[in-house]
């Protein structure tokens, strides 16, 4: 099964392009920029969470909770089992920073591929699937782990505790695939698992290159890598992009990007891997590929499955 997985990860992905327009629009952009509320903010650093949590063997911080997306980079102990469940109208994705985590996901004919996830690996799975995983290896996993902003865990089998307030009660419901989701576009299954290390020596001598992760209903995600001066220079004439009516946020896979907000280069963010980017909406922001030495990759994540892009008009 992983080395159909390879074959599949190493066939050219043809992204679907957005319909161009040459009519000029004009946006209501607000003058103010849009604030980061808490817990969102520019730049969550891995570095300082493990200096929070510094002889804990398991922590959970809640890093994005905005009206789509509820993010936790979490961190737990070789051991650590999580029961059978699933959500029933939202996505689960993790991107692996470091540790080993062995999934089970289920798949459309009920059995479970089970498969070990590592450092580098992208995880997804899609709403009404049942999964689990378990915390494998010699040290701890870190991860980070995305869901919609409610969603809420249902359980095949009845959970020997409840939290305080919460009846588990009996229910039916759909499951298994959602016939209404959004299709792959060669009409594929979607990749549930890729490494962006085993996809970087696929690539090796490309100056960039994408990977799309996925595109379902409330979830779109890329892969996206390069080598330092591979993009455009970010300036005047360059501030990226901004979206309407949805955040933006990324984890760094490998090496070290900069974001600037709003044209704004002098606060640029120099990011490393591990660490947690979020742009809020109708707010400017420009990725760079900046580690100097060897490739560099970002995961980008927003919950719309083909997404807007507002870009400034050429000079």
């Amino acid at each position: 099964m992983r080395s159909l997985l390879l074959m599949f990860l190493i066939l050219p992905v043809v992204l679907t392009a957005q319909t161009g327009d040459d009519r000029t629009y004009y946006f209501p952009k607000p003058t103010a920029r849009t604030p980061w509320n808490p817990p969102m903010k520019p730049v969550t650093r891995l570095a300082d969470l493990k200096a929070k949590h510094r002889g804990e063997a398991s922590w959970r911080e809640l890093v994005i909770h905005d009206e789509n997306s509820r993010g936790f980079i979490v961190q737990e102990a070789v051991g650590t089992k999580h029961e059978k469940k699933l959500y029933p109208d939202s996505p689960a994705w993790w991107a692996v920073i470091d540790g080993r985590i062995r999934f089970e996901v289920e798949k459309p004919d009920r059995t479970f591929e089970v498969f070990e996830a590592s450092k580098g690996s992208y995880v997804f799975v899609p709403e009404r699937m049942v999964h689990s995983f378990e915390v494998v290896g010699t040290a701890p996993a870190i991860a980070f782990e995305v869901t919609l902003a409610s969603a809420t865990p249902v359980y095949p089998v009845k959970p020997a505790k409840a939290e305080a307030g919460i009846d588990y009660i009996p229910v039916r419901l759909s499951t298994g695939p959602n016939p209404l989701d959004v299709p792959e576009p060669a009409g594929r299954p979607w990749p549930i698992h890729f490494n962006a290390f085993e996809l970087a020596k696929q690539n090796a001598g490309k100056k960039s290159w994408t990977q799309e992760a996925i595109r379902k209903n409330r979830a779109r995600g890329n892969l996206i890598c390069g080598m330092a001066g591979s993009d455009q220079p970010v300036g005047p004439n360059n501030r990226g992009h901004f979206h309407s009516d949805f955040a933006e946020f990324w984890v760094v896979m490998m090496g070290e990007l900069r974001w600037t907000f709003e044209g704004d280069i002098p606060n640029s963010i120099v990011a490393t891997q591990g660490d947690i980017i979020y742009a809020p909406p109708k707010t400017w922001h420009a990725p760079q590929f900046w580690g100097k030495e060897g490739l560099n990759c970002r995961l980008t994540s927003s919950t719309y499955p083909s997404a807007n892009h507002f870009y400034d008009l050429p000079h």
